[in-house]
């Protein structure tokens, strides 16, 4: 148990070090603009402006030093030192986690020619700074892809939040006095809008899908795993966020639950049967079908969506009928991994009082699907 509580610590604090390092670098990003437009307020003098900054950024050093620390210390995921410093060298996510390499390594660049600034001439201390424009999307490119809480919706809001106030500070600098490089300023605001576009357009078909872990390049071994994250994606975190083994194949299951029918003869109708599985574990099962309801109170099934797994985890395997005959189903699902598993439900109805009982069947392997059938 203690060991239990100390990797869930662990894995929470990477989590919530990483976050608050995105918006502690978001601000850093936006002051230093600031400070370069020399931009100052009624309350707000440069003076200000510029030690904000300082001490914002040494703060991003400490919050991206705990993340670092958790992570490889959290030994769920095959993190080492050398990828932090060297990267694409980690076999956990390598191209997301290399990005963060790169953005750990850009910024010890400007803090060590921050503190040799005096040493440096002007104009090589701008332009290792300029480098700070790159460290923010890479950075922030890395949160997504590696991140266990792509599809939780206050951490999708912090991401847009830190997108659209880095945006409209970079869109108010290249504006400012454009008049003097126009071709650069606009140019560059195109690469802007197209880089934007893109990483939203990414976001939305990669890390806020199912599945992103093992498409993301997580080991086989941490799929396998059958852990999640708040987010529900398997095998992204550890520790606290872990649910219990799951379901696994082959079994053999009562099953108890409800049935509920919509629609007219001749229409179209839906059926849907929720219910548990004995175990253990205890599982759940969903059962969604779509057709065209008979005079006989049957149903022609057109679709179908099904669900299986722990309370937990309800969604842990997903798939369709392929086979339907009155009251019998044959099942296919996949799991995260893309394994292959068939269910065999055989159901009894009782319509007075609206259950439904039988048993459910769990083997490996794919069924040869057949068409639609009838339910009755």
């Amino acid at each position: 148990m203690i060991a239990l509580l100390s990797s869930s610590a662990l894995w929470y604090l990477t989590r919530g070090a990483g976050l608050v390092s995105l918006v502690l670098l978001t601000a850093s990003v936006v002051l230093g603009i600031l400070q370069v437009q020399r931009w100052a307020g009624e309350g707000w003098p440069r003076m200000v402006i510029a030690g904000l900054h300082k001490n914002i950024s040494l703060l991003v050093l400490v919050f991206l030093s705990l993340h670092i620390v958790t992570a490889v210390a959290d030994g769920f995921a095959p993190i080492h030192w050398i990828s932090v410093v060297i990267p694409f060298t980690s076999s956990y996510r390598p191209l997301w986690l290399g990005l963060g390499g790169i953005a750990v390594d850009l910024l010890i660049a400007l803090v060590v020619t921050s503190l040799l600034r005096s040493r440096l001439s002007l104009s090589t201390w701008r332009l290792v700074h300029w480098s700070a424009y790159a460290c923010w999307p890479v950075a922030f490119v890395h949160g997504l892809g590696t991140g266990s809480d792509g599809r939780v919706g206050w951490v999708i809001a912090l991401d847009l939040v830190c997108l659209t106030t880095v945006v409209a500070a970079t869109a108010w600098r290249l504006a400012s006095g454009w008049q003097r490089d126009p071709a650069r300023r606009v140019a560059g605001s195109l690469a802007m809008g197209i880089i934007v576009l893109a990483v939203l357009g990414w976001a939305a078909a990669g890390p806020t899908k199912a599945g992103w872990a093992r498409r993301a390049g997580t080991p086989t071994n941490l799929l396998a795993s059958g852990t999640t994250t708040s987010g529900g994606d398997a095998a992204a975190g550890s520790g606290g966020a872990q649910t219990p083994a799951g379901l696994t194949t082959p079994f053999t299951d009562s099953f108890s639950g409800t049935i509920t029918q919509t629609g007219q003869p001749g229409g179209s109708a839906s059926v849907t049967i929720d219910g548990t599985l004995s175990g253990p574990p205890a599982g759940v099962l969903h059962i969604e079908i779509g057709g065209t309801a008979s005079s006989n109170g049957g149903l022609r099934m057109s679709s179908s969506t099904v669900t299986m797994g722990t309370t937990e985890q309800p969604d842990q395997y997903q798939g369709t009928i392929v086979r339907l005959a009155d009251t019998n189903l044959t099942i296919q699902l996949k799991d995260a991994s893309g394994t292959t598993s068939s269910l065999a439900v055989q159901l009894r109805i009782d319509e007075g009082t609206g259950t439904a009982t039988g048993t459910v069947t769990a083997s490996a392997g794919a069924v040869a699907p057949s068409g639609g059938g009838d339910g009755g």
